[in-house]
């Protein structure tokens, strides 16, 4: 499992961004990938790199058709090859 946090902020479009990151939680529920919405970004768990790569490009183009002039993404990746991970795991582990 991969877990990933997400942020795509939108220029060109306001100071409220609240619209733009529903869409891209729309484009995860749709995907049913499991994420969890944050303050500043949000997280996502997938089977393989790929699956978090096709998601941000449709919700890439879903913030485009919305009127974006211009979108910056920011995706880190968390890629555990010692022992299976997610998001319930890795906040449990904080909580512990």
């Amino acid at each position: 499992m991969i877990v990933a946090e997400l942020s795509m902020i939108t220029m060109g479009t306001g100071t409220s961004a609240s619209r733009y990151v529903r869409a891209v939680h729309q484009v995860l529920k749709d995907s049913g990938l499991k994420f969890v919405p944050g303050p500043m970004s949000t997280s996502v768990e997938a089977g393989s790199m790929g699956e978090i790569f096709e998601v941000v490009e449709k919700a890439d183009a879903v913030l485009a058709e919305m009127g974006a002039g211009r979108i910056v993404t920011t995706i880190k990746i968390d890629h555990r090859l010692d022992k299976e991970i997610s998001i319930d795991t890795k906040m449990k582990a904080v909580k512990e």
